[in-house]
């Protein structure tokens, strides 16, 4: 009985810890800057933003979603865009790209 136990629960504690491994980038502190593009270089994946004096460079790559637009190359500088981002180390690495 102990034994059927402990493997109920290991299988629970795997089965969480996949939940959590396996969950969407999106759900990590996602952060909205709405403002006005100013660089947009297709070819390194990046995508500079500037509101208020503040200017953001996001790293893009296949797993940023679009919306209002199909690609990165769909944005030309003065386009007003809001950019989900989260943080990682000291990127800003963009998870969806609103165009208005």
């Amino acid at each position: 009985m102990t034994r059927l136990r402990y493997g109920s629960v290991l299988l629970l504690v795997i089965a969480a810890c996949i939940g959590i491994i396996g969950s969407p980038v999106l759900a990590q502190n996602a952060v909205d800057f709405p403002g006005t593009v100013l660089k947009v270089d297709d070819a390194a994946g990046k995508l500079t933003v500037k509101k208020d004096g503040t200017r953001f460079t996001f790293a893009v790559d296949g797993r940023t979603q679009y919306a209002g637009i199909k690609a990165l190359k769909d944005i030309k500088a003065g386009d007003a865009v809001t950019v989900t981002y989260i943080t990682m180390g000291s990127q800003y690495i963009a998870q969806k790209i609103v165009k208005k």
